[in-house]
């Protein structure tokens, strides 16, 4: 029977279309915990889905926190191919992305291996969760995934993040005052000292400290002590009763120079008492025990002075 020319031609159509479905390569549908963009074919770092595909080296990523991943590629045969990996990669959660493809020579024996290792961000555990080939089974996970035209990998990565603890409180001020006076000896320098230094109830420093040199004849001044603490490090941070009282100061009623005063009473008379002071960078006086005089550490929160400039 002979057909007439327009059924030939809905019937080749036919027969076209089932033919044109079989041979597609699109990816599957994805599964609910994966992003997916359909392409017909595939290029690095493209978005894509959780499903093996020949050839190709996918890499998804679960958990609270994305990851970035070193990904190489060494020769499996000596096929002709041309294998690509994309590094790095950075994967955010919920994403798989094209990690790897063999570009081979569709010759089954012939292929690449890719090799993966993830740089897991600061407080994240990167954990490999599954190892998956084609048609959904499971393949060992050792860091080295064979490709070829009929092998392909994905790869699943759970990170957690867990944020680091929150930084520790300031410590609370000192509520306290001292006050002092007397004089020590140090690199031939007869100096003398004498003032208060402490933290009032209306939550500032205050004090007045006064230093003379002896034997340059220097009287330094500092009129409002700004800042007064335990020392956390350095010379006498190590006794829990010490104290630093810090500010701006004159010498011999001119300039302006950063003075740091650091004592600690260690009981009566006040022999044992120590002291130090550096004045604008340079140390005057040493870590040492005072010669005469006394320190008075008080454990009392009041107001300060009326003459205090705050």
């Amino acid at each position: 029977m002979r057909m007439n020319p327009k059924g030939a031609l809905m019937a080749s159509a036919g027969f076209a279309v089932p033919f044109l479905v079989a041979c597609s390569d699109s990816p599957m549908t994805p599964t609910s915990r994966s992003a997916f963009v359909p392409k017909s074919s595939f290029a690095l770092n493209d978005l894509t889905n959780d499903v093996a595909q020949v050839g190709i080296l996918k890499i998804c990523k679960l958990g609270n926190a994305g990851g970035t991943f070193v990904v190489t590629s060494t020769p499996g045969g000596s096929g002709t191919g041309n294998p690509t990996a994309q590094n790095p990669i950075t994967v955010a959660s919920g994403e798989c992305r094209v990690a790897g493809i063999d570009n081979g020579d569709a010759t089954t024996e012939k292929g690449d291996f890719f090799h993966v290792s993830e740089n897991a961000a600061a407080n994240t555990v990167g954990v490999l969760t599954s190892c998956i080939g084609i048609g959904g089974a499971a393949i060992a996970c050792n860091n080295q995934y064979f490709t070829n035209n009929v092998h392909g990998t994905v790869l699943t990565y759970t990170n957690t993040f867990t944020p680091p603890p929150p930084p520790p409180p300031p410590p609370a001020p000192i509520c306290d005052f001292s006050n002092f006076g007397g004089f020590t000896l140090e690199r031939n320098f007869n100096i003398s000292y004498g003032g208060n230094a402490g933290w009032a109830k209306e939550g500032f420093a205050y004090g007045d400290l006064n230093f003379v040199n002896h034997t340059t004849g220097d009287h330094i001044h500092v009129q409002n002590v700004t800042g007064y603490e335990h020392p956390a490090s350095g010379p006498l941070s190590n006794f829990p009763d010490s104290r630093m009282a810090t500010g701006t100061g004159e010498i011999n009623e001119s300039g302006s120079f950063p003075v740091e005063w650091r004592f600690v009473d260690l009981g009566e008379p006040g022999s044992k008492d120590r002291v130090y002071l550096k004045v604008n960078g340079v140390v005057l006086i040493q870590e040492q025990p005072v010669q005469g005089g006394n320190v008075q550490l008080h454990k009392k929160c009041k107001k300060a002075p009326k003459a205090e400039k705050h």
